[in-house]
């Protein structure tokens, strides 16, 4: 049989024909494989960055406006979390091998307040795409309202070995992306609660684009660990399931109803325990249409047995008029107060709406977020 010889470093490694063909096979698979990872999802999500060409004159405008600041964070010497009054912890959590399910390792990073108490609420926050979590901690600024109020902050943190740009797998529910991370986001929250003795039936959670919807989905899918949610800049639910439908769904919102792109998050609405919810949104944001506020209100009212055709239930505030904080208020109310609340914030971006604009997608620009939802969730507990 005719024979292949190749000299290495002073080895002479004699190979017959249809080895090297297995070997040029596998040359090539690996060339395949190259190519199909420079078009995995993280780079569609890259896209979604770019602004539509029907968009291009309101990007101009928009490019005008503080609303989104390049500034990378760790670059200003401001940023410099020994000069806050409590302490950041930095923590590892890895899912318990379980047969079945996928397992999930996560950073996390806990802000303890100097006057936190035992029993304490306890907030999760998490970051959006191109973010890390210090980055949404700086940018939001919600440490202020944690030492001002004893609220013990969790930030996890989505790693780049799972995706590129650490967006959030919430385009992905299935258990080896999505739904794995919604639990071990929520074991994040347990392993915290322990640590620290906060109140298990204050737990919130809350995040930024892709962070609010990996948000809704770890509180639907434990809704008796979570009091309240909190969801800003974030898609409606239910439509995606690869990071295409993903884009489609953030650049036009979904077109099922509330209860069939719910149906998979819950799945019997007469039991579900309900998740009061508040969605704040720009409606200048070009990354995610602001019709999908809308869509996640009426999403949201339905989770909460609320009748989404009866429009007498819906309360329309509109508040500061006239200032940098003006906002459009839309709430559902239930006997105990508001439980799903829309904010629309006329001439914000794809930004958190009154944080520090000298962090990239945090804007100066509108109402207060961080307070907003924390005086939507102050009043919330989970019964056990």
């Amino acid at each position: 049989m005719d024979s292949i010889k190749h000299a290495i470093a002073g080895f002479t490694v004699t190979r017959n024909k249809s080895t090297a063909l297995f070997f040029s096979a596998v040359r090539k698979m690996a060339r395949l494989q190259r190519t199909a990872w420079g078009m995995a999802p993280h780079t569609l999500f890259t896209d979604m960055l770019r602004v539509p060409a029907a968009r291009k004159s309101a990007a101009k405008v928009a490019r005008k406006r503080p609303t989104i600041s390049k500034a990378p964070a760790r670059n200003d010497p401001d940023f410099d979390p020994a000069k806050f009054s409590g302490t950041w912890k930095a923590r590892v959590y890895r899912t318990p091998a379980t047969p079945g399910v996928w397992p999930v390792r996560l950073s996390y990073f806990v802000y303890v307040p100097a006057r936190v108490r035992k029993g304490c609420p306890m907030l999760v926050m998490l970051h959006g795409c191109e973010q890390n979590a210090r980055d949404f901690a700086l940018g939001t600024r919600m440490h202020r309202l944690a030492d001002r109020e004893g609220l013990l902050l969790v930030y996890p943190q989505q790693s780049r070995r799972a995706q590129h740009n650490r967006c959030w797998h919430w385009y992905q529910p299935d258990s080896a992306h999505g739904y794995a991370e919604a639990d071990a986001i929520a074991g994040i929250a347990a392993t915290a609660v322990a640590d620290y003795h906060a109140d298990p039936s204050r737990i919130y959670i809350a995040g930024l684009s892709a962070g609010a919807d990996m948000a809704a989905l770890t509180a639907l899918l434990h809704p008796g660990q979570f009091a309240g949610l909190g969801m800003h800049s974030g898609a409606a639910l239910g439509a995606a399931h690869n990071a295409g439908q993903g884009l489609r769904v953030m650049r036009h919102g979904v077109a099922t109803s509330a209860a069939e792109a719910l149906q998979p998050l819950v799945r019997d609405r007469s039991t579900f325990p309900g998740m009061p919810a508040i969605i704040v949104q720009g409606d200048a944001d070009v990354v995610v249409d602001k019709r999908n506020g809308r869509q996640l209100f009426e999403q949201l009212a339905w989770a909460n047995g609320i009748d989404i055709d009866d429009a007498a239930s819906f309360a329309t505030q509109d508040l500061a008029v006239d200032s940098a904080r003006h906002h459009v208020r839309l709430d559902a109310p239930s006997r105990r107060g508001p439980i799903v609340s829309l904010c629309q914030v006329p001439g914000l971006g794809h930004a958190w709406s009154g944080g520090d604009g000298r962090v990239r997608f945090h804007a100066r620009q509108g109402p207060n977020a961080s307070l907003l939802m924390w005086q939507f969730f102050k009043t919330l507990s989970r019964a056990a």
